[in-house]
């Protein structure tokens, strides 16, 4: 194997590490049954709020469609809200609601406790080393 497919197969056991991890978790956390999509979805919207449903989607990496019926069901759930954009009338602007940022507390606290398990074995330098290459990729 080359050394992009052996970096590959890495990052694919860590993600895949840290995915299993997060779902043995978080049924004590995710009490709304949010999903790991919907998790995704809210911390993205976190930074970008308030947003367009496109704008979101262009940051996730997926397209309207994929997005529109979990936002539907996140919705209802009362995570997030939609409201008017203010001169554009077809585009709706996302928002966390007070339920959604709790959950996101607790969805958080749980990630940090499972990534911090899977790099304990790298000292302090090698952790920032790590977060400087991953930014940049």
């Amino acid at each position: 194997m080359t050394d992009t497919v052996h970096m590959a197969h890495e990052l694919d056991r860590v993600m895949r590490k840290i995915d299993a991890q997060m779902h043995r978790r978080m049924p004590r956390t995710d009490v709304g049954r949010i999903g790991p999509m919907g998790g995704l979805m809210l911390m993205q919207l976190e930074k970008m709020q308030p947003c367009s449903i496109q704008a979101l989607a262009d940051a996730m990496g997926r397209d309207n469609s994929q997005l529109t019926r979990l936002i539907r069901d996140l919705e209802g759930k009362g995570v997030l809200e939609r409201h008017p954009h203010e001169t554009d009338g077809r585009v709706s602007l996302l928002k966390l609601t007070q339920a959604g940022e709790a959950f996101l507390m607790r969805a958080k606290c749980t990630l940090t406790e499972v990534v911090d398990e899977i790099i304990a074995p790298l000292g302090k330098n090698e952790r920032d080393t790590l977060l400087d290459i991953l930014r940049r990729l």
